[in-house]
């Protein structure tokens, strides 16, 4: 999330001898040359607006749909005066490109880049540090002296938009593998953004037992300041039991099951969403958490090739082919030992020949049977991507999890795996992951625990075990074998303007 308390710069802290707030979009202007008409337009605006009103009592159909617009705050841009909701303000930002807006309950100032409040101590003084108690009592108002000044510079901290400490996530009865995924979610900075600034109005949603609602409780609760214990998600969990038998009751469930579930059930809550494979969905957790993968196959006698497209939630990665060498050569699994992710995915995107009994069938060959191989290659990527170290090894007489390390990095380069042509070309940072919370398993097929290790406050790490938080090294968190692992997109292009 964009810092709500991030210093404007040191400069301006020395110039106006005291402590400044806000973001970089804010400091821009301050610092530029237009900030005496920003601040001028401030001043008026706030002014303006009756501040602390309560609610207005309108009279509303007591059937049918129906939206009580007056009873939610308004912005009012402060470069044009437009008054917005919070629904309207991206539409108008981005066709004017004014980025600030006040808020009329309180009058905050909103960064429309930031997706966020943001706080000036300058802009602060110039609206009256006692504007509240003047309106309310009437009183003289209160103008800062010198040692007033110091002691605020003097006291306040550069203080990042970060959370102190970690929570955890209450065990409701072996849920062990619901809270180790809302771990990995909880510590996204997109997935906070979008529903800390009401990406999903859980105030206008009609939807029964929606979980995107419920989700939204749970990333307000979990970013409550005032509480230090375990969140819990039982609601989430109670609707997730509402939408899919099978996820329903106090059983064990599969991790990897239930952020498929989980995802699918947030774009299904999302307003707008499109179900149809053939119309590109635009909506937030399709772009987020959803790719798309490409199947080519390759006739070996003409050398057609057709591409067919599937869209993916994650990838499932086959780790049992180093398991069947270290059962056929190695006493020791040191074999198991030297894999890698990046062996696996190299595995997963090379090309195989197809036997005999699913032989292709090429069109430009008359239809007839030929010998063909298949590649498969990541098409589009998603902003968090989520990767299944496949451990469990099925047979017609048993099945059997398959225990050993696979190295994993901190840093990930996902271009190799995807179908762009001229790679040396391309602009690798685009695809960059960083790693962000290792899912463990710990027991057999049939029983057992799951853990995360989540990284936190840029390059920090800890353990999250249910309700139990430990502070966690790098080290730890690279020995683990791991069977989810999530990683973050590290930049995130922004959509070009129409």
């Amino acid at each position: 999330m964009t810092s709500l308390t991030t210093v404007a710069s040191l400069e301006s802290v020395q110039l106006l001898s005291e402590a400044s707030y806000g973001c970089e979009h804010l400091a821009a202007v301050l610092g530029g040359s237009n900030a005496d008409q920003f601040k001028r337009s401030f001043c008026s605006q706030y002014e303006s607006l009756a501040p602390y009103t309560k609610p207005e009592a309108v009279a509303v159909q007591t059937t049918g749909l129906r939206t009580v617009s007056s009873l939610k705050p308004k912005y009012h841009c402060l470069t044009c005066s437009e008054i917005c909701l919070s629904t309207e303000r991206r539409a108008h930002t981005k066709s004017t490109g004014h980025v600030f807006y006040l808020e009329s309950r309180n009058r905050y100032v909103f960064c429309e880049s930031c997706a966020d409040f943001v706080y000036d101590h300058g802009l602060e003084r110039l609206a009256g540090p006692m504007a509240k108690y003047e309106a309310d009592y009437g009183k003289a108002k209160w103008v800062p002296d010198a040692a007033s000044d110091a002691y605020v510079k003097n006291n306040a901290n550069k203080n990042p938009c970060s959370r102190r400490g970690a929570r955890g996530v209450w065990n409701m009865g072996q849920t062990c593998y619901q809270a180790v995924i809302l771990q990995a979610l909880l510590h996204d900075p997109s997935l906070n953004a979008y529903f800390l600034a009401g990406g999903h109005d859980i105030h206008t949603c009609e939807r029964s037992f929606c979980m995107a609602c419920a989700a939204a409780e749970v990333f307000m609760d979990f970013n409550s300041g005032e509480k230090t214990e375990a969140v819990s998600a039982a609601t989430l969990l109670y609707h997730g039991w509402d939408a899919s038998r099978e996820m329903a009751g106090h059983r064990q469930q599969d991790a990897h099951e239930y952020f498929q579930f989980l995802v699918n059930a947030l774009h299904a809550s999302t307003p707008g969403h499109s179900e149809s494979y053939e119309e590109k969905c635009q909506c937030f957790f399709h772009k987020t958490f959803y790719g798309e993968l490409r199947s080519s196959v390759m006739c070996h006698k003409c050398g057609k090739t057709t591409h067919t497209y599937d869209p993916m939630a994650d990838l499932s990665l086959d780790v049992q082919l180093q398991n069947k060498k270290r059962k056929l050569g190695a006493r020791s699994a040191t074999s198991l030992s030297n894999a890698t992710l990046v062996g696996c995915l190299e595995s997963f995107t090379a090309v195989e020949d197809l036997h005999a009994d699913a032989a292709y069938h090429c069109e430009k060959c008359g239809n007839t049977p030929q010998r063909a191989s298949k590649r498969l290659q990541i098409h589009r990527l998603p902003a968090i991507l989520c990767m299944q170290l496949k451990r469990y090894e099925h047979n017609s007489t048993s099945s059997e999890k398959v225990n050993g390390h696979i190295d994993f990095p901190l840093t990930l380069n996902m271009l190799p795996y995807t179908v762009k042509k001229d790679k040396e070309r391309v602009d690798t940072s685009r695809y960059i992951y960083d790693l962000s919370t290792v899912v463990v398993h710990q027991g057999t097929m049939d029983s057992g625990h799951y853990f995360a290790y989540t990284r936190v406050a840029g390059d920090k790490w800890v353990l999250m075990d249910d309700n139990k938080v430990t502070v966690a090294s790098v080290a730890d968190v690279l020995r683990q074998d791991a069977y989810l692992l999530f990683y973050g997109i590290r930049s995130i292009e922004r959509e070009k303007s129409s």
